[in-house]
């Protein structure tokens, strides 16, 4: 499936924001809420998941770029 580009790019931000939320209504419910550990649990992963996806993501971006020096310049090209 292909998503939009500006969606992609965010796709981490929203694993976090996700999990956040999640660990938020979890503390707010209280251990007594019968959820409790479920609500934790799936905030936990989803906050993983998106340290996950943003080191993968920064792994294929620098391995993307070559940085040439000379004497007086810096040239950054793009390997394609």
């Amino acid at each position: 499936m292909l998503l939009p580009d500006s969606v992609y790019r965010r796709l981490p931000q929203l694993w976090a924001i996700m999990g956040v939320l999640l660990v938020i209504f979890a503390i707010i419910a209280m251990p007594d809420y019968r959820l409790f550990a479920a609500y934790m649990l799936v905030g936990i992963i989803s906050l993983g998941r998106s340290v996950w996806i943003h080191q993968a993501r920064q792994r294929v971006v620098r391995r993307g770029e070559v940085t040439v020096l000379t004497d007086t310049q810096k040239i950054e090209r793009s390997i394609q």
